[in-house]
């Protein structure tokens, strides 16, 4: 009885945390292919999507372009 309830509770945070990823998946191609503000124009979809994919594998590269990635969050948030 007790095993069953763990493995069902476990299957509970398993399904969560899929449809977690699933739907911060589909807010990332919503992002990428919903319309664009100036100056950024449809014909830099691509550069968008380049634009994700390294922040997303390479975060490294933005530390200089923004001040509060150097900071821990609580310096960022006093």
């Amino acid at each position: 009885m007790l095993i069953n309830a763990i493995i069902l509770v476990l299957a509970a945070l398993g399904f969560g945390a899929v449809c977690t990823l699933a739907a911060f998946g589909l807010f990332v191609i919503i992002s990428i292919f919903k319309a664009k503000r100036l100056p950024m124009d449809t014909s830099n979809r691509i550069n968008h999507i380049r634009l994700v994919w390294f922040s997303i594998t390479r975060p490294e590269l933005f530390v200089n372009s923004f001040n509060w990635l150097r900071r821990d969050e609580l310096d960022n948030v006093q």
